[in-house]
């Protein structure tokens, strides 16, 4: 599966105008495209920041959406005053882990790093092999979902909890293990971003939102 991410910068007090666009039209547009397995929004309210995230079955999928993606992108920025598109990034799902459903409402600790295409396998497999367990053990836990970008060399993990309180709470444990991906991967210290979001709309398939962990 693949995924196109499109970072958004809206107005902190035009946030919810962001989430009932994203709910009434973006996902409209969706629904019906070939290959679409679901979508996200993933939102900060403090700073305006968001993303949107969209699936898709393919490679060849999503190459085929970029008419829909670039439409979605020029209905944010007329429907939202304010709002800016900050990026557009395309990559390869890997690890799709969930313990329960995806659920609006949910906090997601987005890590960013950018690292070593040559090395982007072996950090996904220590992912699978050495840290999902440690996060299925800590409460509040929902899902991990990592992707990466073959060119760029980046790779994000997403992991999804029941709360703000139940993700603040697992920091202490993961820091250590979240420098060791990184260093697995390539990135050095300065090349790792943390960044915090509520998930504001979450629509998948079944296909989508099943466990299901890409082997490397």
């Amino acid at each position: 599966m693949f995924l196109r991410a499109t970072r958004v910068q809206t107005p902190p007090d035009k946030v919810n105008e962001a989430i009932k666009n994203f709910e009434t039209n973006i996902l409209k547009s969706l629904r019906s495209a070939p290959g679409n397995q679901g979508a996200s929004l993933l939102v900060n309210r403090q700073t305006g920041a968001g993303i949107g995230i969209t699936y898709w079955e393919s490679a060849k999928a999503l190459a085929a959406s970029e008419q829909i993606g670039t439409q979605s992108r020029t209905q944010v920025t007329k429907n939202v005053p304010g709002s800016q598109i900050v990026n557009v990034e395309r990559a390869e799902l890997m690890i799709m882990d969930r313990t329960a459903a995806p659920k609006e409402g949910s906090f997601l600790r987005l890590v960013t790093a950018n690292g070593d295409p040559e090395k982007l396998d072996a950090a996904i497999v220590h992912m699978r092999n050495q840290v999902l367990p440690l996060l299925k053990a800590q409460k509040g836990y929902r899902a991990t979902i990592a992707s990466v970008d073959r060119l760029s060399g980046k790779l994000n993990v997403s992991t999804v909890w029941d709360s703000k309180a139940d993700l603040d709470a697992s920091e202490s444990k993961l820091a250590g293990p979240r420098a060791e991906v990184a260093k697995i991967a390539g990135a050095g210290a300065h090349d790792v971003q943390v960044e915090i979001f509520e998930t504001a709309v979450v629509e998948l398939s079944a296909a989508a939102a099943q466990t299901q962990t890409a082997r490397a």
